[in-house]
């Protein structure tokens, strides 16, 4: 998620949507959002199979099917701030939601991450979703350097109520956007996880900028 590259890397320059952190996620029924420019992707309704084939992202536009986002009652506290020890990266967390288009809304701050509002909880059973800009066009951005991390890393989430749900980095995965792996970051899982998202890859202004996703996968620790 970036309008264009600065402090990346030579050739490239998502929370979520087309033009920089940005490739929002298409909403079609039965899948999740998909990143399409941006680190966001399709959400997933309630009957998604969380076993079945990876479902191709598209682009930013919008699905010609309606979706249904799963509701459930909330048993987490309400993420305020994602932090990465690690790498340095400490911040506030913006609501994210999927806009008119089918598409999950880019993070509105270049140095400031969003959350998927509709899904999970940090510590609720299934994926919470936190996207987040690689760069800006003056600079690096909130998740500069997320390609950094490695297995066994440690990604913590502050609740509203001073509580901090802690996730171990299981995988990193790079993905095409226009095959965005929707039910994997997405789908129903048995545990609370977590997934970071940003963009990656080459940049090409006239095909919308960064051409890839970068996914970070984390389950809860114990």
């Amino acid at each position: 998620m970036s309008s264009r590259p600065v402090a990346r890397r030579a050739a490239a320059v998502t929370l979520l949507v087309v033009a920089g952190v940005a490739a929002l996620v298409a909403v079609r029924a039965g899948d999740g959002p998909q990143a399409a420019s941006s680190p966001a992707a399709a959400v997933p309704s309630a009957a998604a199979d969380p076993t079945a084939p990876t479902a191709p992202s598209g682009s930013s536009a919008p699905s010609s099917g309606a979706s249904t986002i799963p509701v459930q009652g909330a048993t987490a506290a309400r993420p305020v701030e994602v932090r990465v020890p690690r790498l340095g990266i400490v911040s506030r967390l913006d609501d994210l939601a999927v806009v008119a288009d089918g598409t999950l809304e880019r993070p509105p701050r270049w140095q400031v991450a969003g959350w998927y509002a509709a899904g999970p909880r940090p510590g609720e059973t299934g994926p919470a979703v936190i996207a987040g800009h690689v760069d800006s066009p003056t600079g690096p951005a909130v998740f500069t350097g997320l390609e950094a991390l490695r297995p066994g890393d440690v990604v913590e989430v502050l609740g509203d109520d001073g509580t901090t749900t802690t996730f171990t980095v299981d995988r990193l995965a790079t993905a095409p956007k226009d095959a965005f792996p929707t039910r994997a970051v997405y789908g129903q899982t048995p545990d609370a996880q977590l997934r970071l998202i940003t963009c990656d890859g080459a940049y090409v202004a006239d095909a919308g900028g960064y051409q890839d996703n970068l996914i970070v996968f984390a389950t809860e620790r114990a």
